[in-house]
C-alpha cells in the first residue's frame, strides 16, 4: 500500500505540474455543459414566443373574410402575403404562407369544402414550431364550421364525430421536463471519458516518449501496483471532472436567469449525489480502460486513436438507447453505460431507485476494472514495452 501511494502520489505531483491542460480540463466541464443548457432553454423560449405570436402570411385573403376573422380571433397576426413567398419560404426568411384559393366562396355557397394551402418548408428546424400551431388553427377552424353546418340542417353535430376523444397525461410536470435534460446525462457520462483522457494517456504514452518509464519499473513497486497508483490518482481526477460538470448544472438551473418554457426543471442537490452515486462505477470502470488502452500505444498519437474508439462507442451507446422505440428490456440495466445511463434517466424523472438497481449497474463495470488494471499491468510488465514493441 505504501508503494501504491508513492506511485498515487507521485502521478498527482506530474498531472498538477501541467497546469494549462487541468485549467482547460476544469474550466471546459464547468461551462460547457451550461452554455448549452442555456442555448436549448432559448431555443424553446423562441419556439414558444413565436407560437404565441403567431403570424401568418395569407394570398387572398378577400376569399375567405371568415376564416380571417377566425385567426385574428386566435391572436394571429394576418398580414399580406409577398408575391416571392415560395422563394422566402425556401430561404427562411417566412414560415409558412396560407393560400385561400380564389374559387373558396363560390365552392363554399354551392355546399362544396373551400380550398386552401398551407405552404411552408418542413425542413427548417426554426419553423417547426409556427407550422403546426398553423395546422392547429386551421383543423379547429375546419371541426368548427362542420359543426355550425350540422347544427343549421338540425342535425346534432355530434354524429359526425361519434367518438370523443379525451387525453390523460400522467406524466408528471418533472417527468416532461426531464425530456429536455437529457443534455445533463449525456454530459455526466462523457465526463467520466474525457475528463481523464488527457492524464491517462500522459501517464501511459507519454511515459514512454519522456524516457521516464524504464527508471519506474526499476523501482521497487510491480506493474500492478504502478497500475493501481495510477488509476488511484486519475479516478479521483475523474471523479473531481464530474463533481465539476454536475455542479455547473446545477447552479444554472437553480440560480442562472433561464428563460422562463412553461415547464418546472428540477435538478436539486439530491439529484446531483443521485448522479455521482450512478456514475460511480464509471468513474472507477473509464480511468482504467483508459489507462489499458494508453499502455498499448507506442505513441501519444496512436493512445490517442484507441482512446477516441473508447469514446465512440461510449457515445453510441446511450444514442442508440435514446432511440430504441420500445421499453429497456431489463438486462440493459447490467451494461456499462447502458445501465448509468438508465439510472441517470430515472433520477430526472423523479422516479424512485432502489439499491438492487445500484448494485446491478455496479457488477461489471467493477469486474471490468479489475480486468482493465490487470491487464495494463501485463502489458507493462514486459521487457519488450521498453523497446516501444
Amino acid at each position: 500500500m505504501t508503494r501504491i501511494l508513492a506511485i498515487a502520489k507521485k502521478e498527482i505531483v506530474d498531472a498538477s505540474r501541467d497546469r494549462r491542460t487541468v485549467l482547460t480540463t476544469v474550466v471546459s466541464a464547468a461551462l460547457a455543459g451550461p452554455i448549452f443548457l442555456m442555448l436549448i432553454f432559448s431555443l424553446l423560449a423562441n419556439q414558444a414566443e413565436k407560437t404565441r405570436a403567431l403570424e401568418l402570411a395569407v394570398v387572398g385573403a378577400e376569399h375567405a373574410p371568415a376564416l380571417v376573422d377566425f385567426l385574428a380571433r386566435q391572436q394571429v397576426t394576418v398580414k399580406p402575403a409577398p408575391a416571392d413567398y415560395e422563394a422566402r419560404i425556401r430561404a427562411g426568411d417566412l414560415d409558412s404562407t396560407l393560400v385561400i384559393d380564389g374559387e373558396f366562396e363560390k365552392d363554399v355557397a354551392e355546399g362544396r369544402a373551400g380550398t386552401v394551402r398551407l405552404v411552408f418548408d418542413r425542413s427548417r428546424d426554426r419553423a417547426q414550431a409556427s407550422i403546426a400551431e398553423a395546422e392547429s388553427l386551421l383543423r379547429a377552424y375546419d371541426r368548427s364550421w362542420g359543426r355550425a353546418r350540422l347544427t343549421l340542417r338540425g342535425i346534432a353535430p355530434s354524429v359526425g364525430a361519434p367518438l370523443e376523444i379525451r387525453e390523460v397525461n400522467l406524466a408528471t410536470p418533472r417527468q416532461s421536463g426531464a425530456l429536455v435534460l437529457f443534455l445533463v446525462a449525456f454530459y455526466g457520462l462523457f465526463a467520466t471519458i474525457i475528463g481523464g483522457m488527457a492524464f491517462a494517456l500522459d501517464a501511459t504514452a507519454g511515459e514512454r516518449e519522456r524516457a521516464s518509464l524504464e527508471p519506474l519499473l526499476t523501482t521497487p513497486a510491480t506493474p500492478l501496483e504502478i497500475a493501481i497508483g495510477k488509476w488511484i490518482c486519475l479516478a479521483l481526477f475523474v471523479l473531481a471532472i464530474v463533481v465539476i460538470t454536475l455542479g455547473g448544472f446545477y447552479l444554472t438551473l437553480s440560480y442562472a436567469p433561464l428563460p422562463a418554457v412553461g415547464v418546472p426543471f428540477l435538478f436539486s442537490l439530491r439529484d446531483l449525489a443521485r448522479f455521482v452515486a450512478a456514475l460511480a462505477p464509471l468513474v472507477a470502470l473509464m480511468p482504467a480502460v483508459l489507462l489499458w488502452l494508453g499502455s498499448r500505444g507506442r505513441s501519444i498519437r496512436e493512445a490517442q486513436a484507441n482512446a477516441q474508439l473508447l469514446l465512440f462507442v461510449a457515445s453510441l451507446v446511450p444514442t442508440a438507447q435514446m432511440f430504441l422505440q420500445r421499453k429497456e428490456p431489463w438486462w440493459l440495466i447490467f451494461v456499462p453505460v447502458s445501465g448509468q445511463y438508465t439510472l441517470l434517466n430515472r433520477v430526472l424523472r423523479g422516479d424512485g431507485l432502489p439499491l438492487l438497481d445500484f448494485a446491478q449497474s455496479a457488477g461489471l463495470p467493477l469486474a471490468l476494472t479489475v480486468v482493465a488494471l490487470v491487464l495494463f499491468a501485463r502489458n507493462w510488465s514486459r521487457e519488450a514495452v521498453l523497446a516501444g514493441k
